[in-house]
């Protein structure tokens, strides 16, 4: 299976002067302490968010532009941060898709947008693109868009079917660091449709595959027992107001044993963890562990 983030390009993004990097399904990042492999799993969380949220607050969420952007390589010009991706097939919405914008850091902490692109194959061959610079250019009519200097315009027209395939892939696209501590702690509940990057609402997302599959449930119950012997399923467990996660084990004779998740090991909640992450539903459309 073609993966469906074909290529990535980065530009002064973090530790990365530049970078262009090709993807296989699955890929695997190895390197030292310290290499860049935190900075670059950000960058598909950074994607993912700039679907969702106003970039000024993707920015500040990560300490503003001047943290973001690579400011001490010459390699590139002008010092503009950039990313831009290539997209394969996604199910039946479109053959391939591409999305790039490039973004100007200004005096005070202040950025614009110097240039976006997308572009879109369609199932059916027809190619859709926009093109914004300080206007906005369209091979779709009636397309116009209010262009603000500090927004990108892919979530805008987002809702545009011809666009949109290439905003669900980035906003579909899941960055998790589990943290075992978050999962013994009681959780507030919630829709449980998509995993927090930390994992804090796996109680959450096990209730509702309990609800919608049934059979992954069961399934992460086998797959837990052949890294942690002797556990043969976990539950969500309702406190009042909170969840918490309950472990069976057999031992001896065939006899049970309930546990709460404040009495299992960082390595069996870390396990837990990326199970959820990659059984939740809806699936992402890709996973960084």
């Amino acid at each position: 299976m073609k993966p469906i983030i074909e290529t990535l390009t980065i530009k002064r993004f973090r530790s990365f002067p530049a970078d262009h990097v090709e993807f296989d399904n699955p890929t695997f990042l190895v390197g030292r302490n310290g290499a860049g492999k935190s900075n670059f799993a950000d960058v598909f969380a950074f994607l993912a968010e700039t679907v969702s949220q106003p970039l000024q607050a993707v920015f500040d969420k990560r300490g503003g532009i001047s943290v973001v952007r690579n400011r001490v390589a010459s390699r590139s010009a002008p010092p503009n941060f950039g990313l831009g991706v290539v997209l394969g097939p996604c199910n039946d919405s479109m053959q391939s898709g591409r999305f790039a914008f490039e973004v100007r850091a200004l005096p005070n902490y202040g950025f614009e947008v110097v240039r976006e692109r997308c572009e879109v194959r369609a199932i059916d061959g027809q190619r859709f693109w926009f093109d914004r610079t300080k206007a906005f250019k369209s091979n779709v009519a009636g397309l116009k868009p209010a262009i603000e200097p500090t927004a990108l315009c892919l979530p805008v027209v987002a809702g545009d079917e011809r666009f949109a395939p290439v905003a669900r892939v980035l906003g579909a696209m899941r960055v998790y660091s589990i943290e075992p501590s978050r999962l013994r702690e009681m959780q507030d509940p919630d829709s449980g449709t998509s995993l927090r990057g930390d994992g804090s609402n796996a109680a959450s997302v096990l209730q509702e595959l309990l609800r919608v599959a049934k059979d992954d449930v069961v399934r992460i119950g086998e797959i837990l027992s052949t890294i942690v012997p002797n556990t043969k399923s976990v539950r969500p467990k309702k406190h009042g107001k909170k969840l918490s996660l309950d472990f069976t084990q057999e031992w001896g004779d065939k006899r049970s044993l309930r546990f709460e998740a404040f009495s299992m090991s960082d390595g069996t909640l870390r396990v837990l963890g990326l199970l959820m992450a990659v059984f939740q539903k809806p699936s992402p459309t890709v996973l960084v562990l």
